[in-house]
C-alpha cells in the first residue's frame, strides 16, 4: 500500500522497514513492553512507514507521527491521514540548527515521546535527547529503544546507519546527563543476540532479509518466554524510560 511513496534515497532503510512490517507479532510484542509507560499526548519520532505507529494510533487518542525523511512523512500521510487518533504528521529533525525556533509550536507539548531504533542513527545523541526533552511537558516521559553491546557492531549496523550500540550504563548516562531521571529499564529480545551474531558478525550480512525475519517472527512466543526467564539479564536491545526533571 502506497509503496510508491517509500523513499528511494534510503534503499537499505526502506527495505528494512518493509521487512519488519511483516513481523506483526514482533511489533506487537515491542509495543506491549512500552505500552504501560505511554500517557497523554504522544509523539513518535522516526515513525518510518508506521510499523509501530499503527499500534499507537489504535490504543491512544492523541498521537503525532514524525520522521526526518519527507518521503516517509508523505507515506504516513497517505496511510493514516483519516485515522481519528492522529493529531498531526511532522517532518522533524532532532539535531537541526535552531531547533527551538523551528519547532517552537511543539515545545512542551507532549506527555510521551516514543523513540524506537532511532537514537543509534544520530551521531550527536546528546543534542538529540536535549531537543526531545524540550518537546515534553512537565514530568513527560521519553521511551528509548536501541541496540545493545558495541561488541555486536557489524556490517548490519553499518549498513543500517548505526553510529553505536548501547548498554544499560551508557543509556542511563545519556538520559541523566540530559535532564532525565531513569524511571524504568529492561533488556529486550534476548534470543535476537544469536541471530545478530550469526548473520551480522559471522556471515557479514549488510541488510536484514525477509527469510530471517519471518523465522524470527515464527519464534516470537518462545522468545517472549525466554525474555521472561532472563529478566533484565541481557538482550539485543535495551528499553529505557526517562522522566523529564525540572
Amino acid at each position: 500500500m502506497h509503496d510508491s511513496l517509500i523513499s528511494q534515497n534510503d534503499p537499505v532503510g526502506a527495505n528494512t522497514l518493509r521487512v519488519i512490517a511483516s513481523a506483526k507479532d514482533f511489533n506487537q510484542w515491542m509495543y506491549q513492553v512500552i505500552k504501560p509507560f505511554i500517557k497523554g499526548r504522544v509523539l513518535e519520532i522516526g515513525s518510518g512507514i508506521g510499523n509501530i505507529s499503527s499500534l499507537l494510533l489504535l490504543h491512544h487518542q492523541q498521537v503525532t507521527l514524525s520522521d526526518i525523511n519527507a518521503d516517509y512523512c508523505n507515506y504516513l500521510q497517505a496511510k493514516f491521514s483519516q485515522h481519528p487518533s492522529l493529531e498531526n504528521i511532522n517532518s522533524l529533525d532532532l539535531v537541526i540548527s535552531g531547533f527551538p525556533e523551528k519547532y517552537k509550536d511543539l515545545l512542551n507539548s507532549f506527555d510521551t515521546i516514543v523513540l524506537l531504533n532511532v537514537i543509534e542513527h544520530i551521531e550527536d545523541h546528546d543534542r538529540a535527547i536535549q531537543n526531545a526533552r524540550s518537546l515534553l511537558s512537565k514530568n513527560g516521559v521519553l521511551i528509548l529503544l536501541a541496540p545493545t553491546y558495541q561488541t555486536l557492531y557489524c556490517p548490519l549496523d553499518k549498513g543500517l546507519g548505526h553510529f553505536r550500540r548501547y548498554t544499560k550504563k551508557t543509556m542511563e548516562l545519556l538520559l541523566t546527563s540530559n535532564g532525565f531521571g531513569l524511571a524504568s529499564w529492561t533488556y529486550f529480545n534476548c534470543m535476537g543476540i544469536a541471530g545478530w551474531f550469526l548473520f551480522g558478525k559471522i556471515l557479514r550480512r549488510k541488510a536484514l532479509e525477509a527469510g530471517e525475519v519471518n523465522l524470527y517472527e515464527f519464534l516470537v512466543p518462545l522468545n517472549k518466554f525466554i525474555d521472561k526467564i532472563m529478566h533484565k539479564t541481557t538482550g539485543l536491545s535495551i528499553i529505557c524510560v526517562g522522566q523529564k526533571t525540572d
